[in-house]
């Protein structure tokens, strides 16, 4: 599970691995990979499961 900001760019890599079947709570406390604090407006996140990828809109509010 990868998020991206609304230009595409690659900032943070929540999950990568395969997790057996459930369900899960992944939290992401707004910062890049490098830890740097980023600023509030619109991500996305993007999931591949099963060979189906999924990509959905989230907003960060600080």
């Amino acid at each position: 599970m990868a998020v991206y900001s609304a230009s595409g760019r690659d900032v943070a890599t929540l999950v990568d691995g395969v997790l057996e079947a459930g369900r899960y709570r992944i939290p992401w406390n707004g910062r890049d990979d490098r830890a740097t604090a980023l600023g509030s407006g619109v991500y996305f996140y993007r999931l591949e499961a099963e060979g189906e990828t999924v990509t959905r809109k989230m907003i960060l509010v600080k």
